[in-house]
């Protein structure tokens, strides 16, 4: 009988798992609030059970249309689009019937790529005006509709994203890319219809995650990137991982073009990104299927990167060549950036610089003329001057305040300071020391900002007139702990079989005759480690650079009280491995709303001299470095005595990821064990976007000598 109850039991199960798979489901990009393009072939697509019939009926038509799911169940239905209005319906029925509602049809715009595109709108100055204003902004007319992609990735093309689409208001404003949202208005003013804004990005990620795999392998400065791909570590770093995951789900959505903001995450690969940003814009293109569809972007603001040699000025300089490619337009920001923040609060500019473009080359409106800022075109020698010619500058340039950031050149090598004056649309440059210039630059460092205007306010790019060939890419150095030996290593990275990498341990700079990296490196003393990658003889701009420091501490055993995120497992205060400005390296422990009190037990009585502690700072993520680091010290580990309380002089204020090393001297005292508080500032202050949420506080190394 228990037996005959089971079987019809799972019968039942069986038969009702089978209806739920026959359900019709559609992908998320297709709900509820979604924007269509107008006067379009556009598609209707999802799941099914094989060979169920779909009947389709949209708002816009009169007729109702089937389909048929194939043989994986899939099922995709192609339709036209009329002129822009709505809201519609749409009526998908198979063994279920789904309707979907409130539908427009007007202008997509997909708008992706890192952390500036991403910067919401809440963190903006202007935020506030914006908020106040937002009804007064609905009840003109203006329909802008908002999707966000979640974050996600993936080792292969996924069918499917998270994906949600709204209505605009205040809550869900908040949370959207401010870049995509300037843009988006300026669409909506010019143009009168409803807009689409298509929000995919991810802060940190390099152009070759955003690439779709075959047009990585199928070019050799290209498969570099295939190259770090492994079977366990998968990241939004990984090549193809967010093409896959945040764009492949959504190329059967019929788009109008493309915004993007990034390149600061390639700064170190600046020459390969010539053919990585165009070949990325064009797996895109192959990918929709839909023609060369426009594709603005943003060139990357002056800032002061870590690394310095103004690498970002040859990336740069490969976003302007990028140019070249069909239907491409470039928002110039040499004036609107901030040396020391690598995300400007002004991107109420960017976003009207991107809509200058499309208004002109997309939508033909009269009234925007020009779109661009000047565009180096070419130079002549005039005796002991260059005379400089520039696209966009019809109607003469102008400088805005003093004219500065040009230098010149007698041997395209060795670049001094220049003067430099208007003559209409041209530009004379000189120096007092060179008699025969050969190239002039200008603006080509990691921070000079744009003096250099056309008459209608637009900045222009920053540009070299010579070929110097350069190498950008930079090795990466990591340290690592063997699980079985115990012992640390350092593995060095980054060069491919057509490059090697060359290094030293006394922190000199490494040429060509320095040794070269064939194994990881024992780290047993203290060292400073400088690797540098080769072209055949051609250098890299820069070496990479880690220090390791074998103090009386090091593997020393380390007490909390509390425990960490699990973010963070494994990882130790004293292992020797030191955290970058990234908190999700894996090699911070994180406090959350509480104080750090760590005990190191060095093993024996020793005599100390300093301790040193690092923090890390990024309000941007909640994480702010302590008000103040208490340190006691005892022989026994139930009798600490306080020895000394540094404050921390670190601007809370101060934005941006920056690593803040606390060291405290101890005057040569005993002790076997040292206890370290680091005051949490408690609650993020008034001014922070997460008021009375708690803050955290993440340390990194500690070091006793």
């Amino acid at each position: 009988m228990k037996k005959t109850i089971l079987l019809i039991a799972l019968l039942i199960s069986s038969l009702f798992a089978s209806k739920l798979y026959a359900n019709v489901k559609l992908p998320s990009i297709l709900s509820n609030n979604m924007v269509l393009q107008q006067n379009a072939t556009i598609k209707l697509w999802g799941w099914a059970d094989k060979g169920e019939i779909i009947s389709i009926k949209v708002g816009w038509l009169k007729d109702i249309m089937k389909t048929v799911a194939n043989d994986e169940g899939k099922w995709m239905l192609t339709l036209k689009t009329t002129e822009a209005g709505g809201p519609y319906s749409i009526d998908i029925e198979g063994n279920n019937k789904i309707t979907l509602h409130n539908v427009l049809l007007g202008e997509v715009w997909i708008c992706s790529g890192q952390s500036n595109m991403e910067l919401q709108l809440k963190v903006m100055n202007e935020w506030e005006e914006l908020k106040s204003g937002l009804n007064d902004l609905l009840k003109e007319g203006y329909n802008i509709r908002l999707c966000q992609i979640e974050r996600d990735i993936s080792k292969q093309p996924n069918d499917d994203c998270h994906a949600s689409w709204l209505e605009t208001d205040t809550s869900g404003l908040k949370e959207f890319s401010a870049v995509a949202w300037y843009y988006g208005l300026e669409l909506a003013r010019k143009l009168k219809v409803p807009i689409a804004l298509i929000s995919s990005n991810w802060g940190g990620t390099p152009a070759e995650a955003w690439t779709e795999s075959s047009f990585l392998s199928k070019d050799k400065d290209l498969s570099y990137y295939l190259s770090k791909i492994t079977d366990d570590a998968l990241s939004p770093s990984s090549p193809s991982s967010l093409y896959n995951a945040m764009i492949y789900p959504l190329i059967n959505y019929t788009i109008k073009g493309a915004i993007w903001y990034q390149g600061e995450a390639n700064i170190n690969d600046a020459d390969t990104y010539t053919q990585l940003f165009p070949a990325m814009i064009k797996s895109w293109r192959k990918s929709w299927n839909i023609g060369d569809f426009p594709f603005y972007y943003v060139q990357i603001a002056p800032f002061n990167y870590e690394n310095g040699n103004g690498v970002s000025a040859y990336l740069r300089e490969a976003q302007f060549k990028t140019l070249s490619l069909v239907n491409t337009g470039m928002a110039v920001t040499m004036d609107i950036g901030d040396a020391k923040n690598i995300h400007p609060k002004n991107k109420q500019d960017v976003g009207k610089r991107l809509s200058l473009w499309a208004l002109n080359k997309t939508y033909q409106q009269k009234d925007v003329q020009v779109y661009s800022g000047p565009l180096y075109k070419k130079m002549t020698i005039e005796g002991n001057k260059i005379r400089l010619y520039f696209d966009y500058a019809q109607s003469g340039l102008m400088a805005k305040n003093t004219l500065t950031g040009f230098t010149l050149s007698a041997d395209n090598v060795n670049f001094i300071p220049a003067e430099a004056f208007i003559e209409g649309q041209t530009l004379i440059v000189s120096a007092n020391a060179i008699d025969k210039p050969l190239a002039v630059r200008y603006a080509f460092t990691d921070t000079t900002s744009g003096t250099l205007f056309n008459k209608e306010g637009l900045p222009a790019s920053s540009f070299r007139t010579d070929h110097q060939i350069f190498f950008s890419r930079v090795a990466s150095i990591k340290f690592t702990t063997d699980k079985t030996s115990g012992n640390l290593y350092a593995l060095i990275s980054g060069n491919d079989a057509n490059t090697q990498m060359h290094f030293t341990v006394d922190g000199s700079e490494p040429n060509i005759n320095s040794p070269l990296y064939k194994d990881k490196i024992l780290l047993q003393e203290s060292m400073s480690i400088k690797a540098r990658i080769f072209n055949g003889k051609l250098p890299s701009l820069y070496a990479a650079t880690a220090n390791f420091h074998h103090h009386k501490g090091w593997k020393s055993k380390v007490e909390y009280n509390t425990n960490y995120s699990a973010l963070y497992k494994g990882t130790t205060l004293t292992d020797g491995i030191r955290g970058t400005t990234d908190f999700r390296d894996g090699l911070w422990q994180g406090f959350l709303g509480d104080d750090v009190v760590t005990i190191v037990d060095l093993g024996s009585l020793q005599p100390i001299n300093t301790v040193s502690i690092s923090f890390l700072q990024d309000i941007g993520s909640w994480i702010f470095a302590p008000l103040y680091v208490d340190v006691y010290i005892a022989e026994n580990k139930d009798e600490f005595s306080f020895y000394n309380s540094i404050n921390n002089d670190t601007d809370l204020n101060k934005e941006g990821a920056f690593i803040k090393e606390i060291g405290i001297g101890m005057k040569k005292s005993n002790a076997r064990y040292i206890k370290i508080v680091a005051k949490n500032i408690g609650l993020c202050p008034a001014w922070h976007i997460g008021y009375k949420n708690k803050a955290w506080v993440f340390i990194d190394e500690i070091e006793v000598d």
